[in-house]
């Protein structure tokens, strides 16, 4: 009787009846198992988002690794052989600095901090500087030098957007800080092409870009063309030439490049290193009409830009050796690539806004406590490198 009573007391007290009592009591279960197996598939999603992530890991560094290490194997072969020498030359595309990178990007060291290793070790450092020093600090410029960048081509089609004054003023700058030029042009082969002397190799580098009807640079001529090239062999060893062409913001090359990429190699060049579409295009080795094989980057993107898309952003610096013979014969050896990546963290970021990337250094970190990187762009790095794999023919030599 007092037991009942005081079941009475304690519902009265709760204000329900038995029937309520059971349905939140089944409710609160119910929740709490909710919770657990949410908990539980959250814990399971995030250990197949890790092991996915380890895996995507694994094959992009199984890829860029492949690259890294046949260049060292090769390099090391030949280098057994002591009356052989070996020049090495890096590449990037076209060097930009639109408004917002100058706006926010005030100390333009930090954009390349972490690809300047890869130039260290290379003879010379190739680029087209497409930026006037009238329209952009000459920090800029000063960065670009600390970045590596040793020579670099003015041929290309915004060279004339502040006149022949603002080319020569560019041309002037660069010279002055330790940049040499080329693209500039003269009436004759001998001021049209530069030769370079590498560990005593002699180069020639030439630069051509389209017809923009604004002259001041040189611009492709078959004439002239062959005019260079034929001064070209008869006073360096190999030539490099630049080329300023394609269409804009493609993967895929154009039949004119093609057309001209037959009449520069049937006419002496050995190397062609493309700018302008700001997106990777094809590589290929190509026999001229004399049966000697010619190295060909149709383009290597862009070296610094903004342009706000992943295909612009995803760029890369081109590596290859040169080749000597105890006779003096120079010929390409081996070509390798290192992938890269524009960073741009967006407007929320007053200072340092932009980084080049090292693809192959973030995709390690990612998911440590040493990752400086979002998801997001994690994601963005594995889809260039699948898109670089899926552009580039390589090709080795016989």
């Amino acid at each position: 009787m007092s037991r009942r009573l005081g079941n009475r007391r304690r519902k009265k007290i709760l204000g329900m009846n038995d029937t309520t009592f059971y349905t939140i009591c089944s409710f609160l279960i119910l929740i709490i198992l909710t919770f657990g197996i949410y908990i539980w598939l959250m814990q399971r999603e995030s250990s197949i988002e890790k092991a996915k992530i380890l895996e995507e890991k694994e094959r992009i560094n199984s890829q860029i690794e492949e690259i890294y290490q046949s260049t060292i194997d090769q390099m090391e072969s030949l280098l057994d052989y002591k009356s052989a020498t070996i020049v090495r030359v890096s590449a990037v595309g076209d060097i930009l600095c639109g408004k917002n990178m100058q706006q926010y990007g005030q100390d333009f060291d930090s954009i390349f901090t972490d690809v300047t290793k890869y130039f260290k070790d290379s003879n010379l450092n190739l680029a087209t500087y497409e930026t006037d020093v009238k329209d952009v600090k000459k920090e800029f410029a000063n960065s670009i030098k600390k970045s590596g960048i040793d020579f670099v081509s003015l041929a290309h089609n915004h060279a004339m957007d502040n006149g022949e004054e603002g080319l020569k003023e560019t041309e002037e700058y660069l010279k002055s800080i330790g940049i040499q030029t080329v693209g500039v042009y003269d009436e004759t082969p001998e001021k049209r092409v530069k030769i370079v002397e590498k560990r005593g190799v002699k180069i020639a580098i030439i630069g051509y870009t389209y017809d923009d009807g604004r002259g001041g640079v040189n611009i492709y001529n078959e004439e002239i063309v062959k005019e260079d090239l034929k001064y070209a062999e008869e006073n360096a060893q190999i030539s490099i030439v630049m080329m300023h062409w394609g269409d804009v913001n493609t993967n895929k090359t154009n039949k004119l490049q093609e057309e001209q990429r037959n009449l520069l190699i049937d006419n002496g060049a050995d190397i062609i290193i493309g700018a302008h579409p700001s997106a990777i295009q094809k590589m290929e080795m190509v026999e001229n009409k004399y049966g000697d094989k010619c190295f060909v980057a149709y383009s290597v993107g862009d070296y610094t830009s903004e342009f706000a898309n992943e295909n612009a952003n995803l760029e890369l610096i081109l590596n290859f050796q040169i080749y000597v013979d105890k006779n003096g014969n120079a010929s390409i050896y081996k070509v390798d690539y290192t992938p890269v990546y524009m960073l741009d963290r967006g407007s929320q970021y007053k200072e340092n806004r932009y980084k080049i990337l090292d693809m192959k250094k973030e995709i390690a970190l990612y998911d440590t406590e040493e990752s400086n990187i979002d998801k997001s762009t994690y994601d963005k790095l594995v889809r260039g490198v699948d898109r670089l794999n899926s552009i580039i023919q390589k090709h080795e030599e016989n």
